[in-house]
């Protein structure tokens, strides 16, 4: 299994709208290329300087191959939908983790 996590700082002022669209629009687009299994929305809890709101989105995916069709499919409309939207004001840091574990 992989870990798509994409970390978001947020400007105050679209804080709110942000939240409601990433759980009502962006999310359940992300769930419908049937790539990934799950995702998880995630507050960051750490000081994150000038920005009030920092978000984590852990999509699952079941292999890197599916992570792959992704990135090289679907990752530079739905990127160009968040620029559109939020501008400068909602940015990102993305990173692929490989899960080595998995108990609960």
């Amino acid at each position: 299994m992989v870990v798509y996590n994409v970390t978001f700082q947020l400007d105050p002022e679209v804080e709110q709208d942000w939240l409601h669209w990433i759980e009502k629009e962006h999310i359940p687009e992300m769930l419908a290329t049937q790539l990934f299994q799950e995702a998880k929305l995630l507050r960051v809890c750490t000081d994150t300087g000038d920005f009030t709101g920092s978000y984590a989105i852990q999509y699952l995916a079941p292999s890197k191959q599916h992570l792959d069709t992704y990135l090289t499919e679907h990752s530079s409309s739905l990127r160009k939908k968040t620029s559109q939207r939020f501008g400068e004001k909602a940015l990102a840091f993305r990173t692929h983790l490989e899960v080595m574990s998995w108990q609960s």
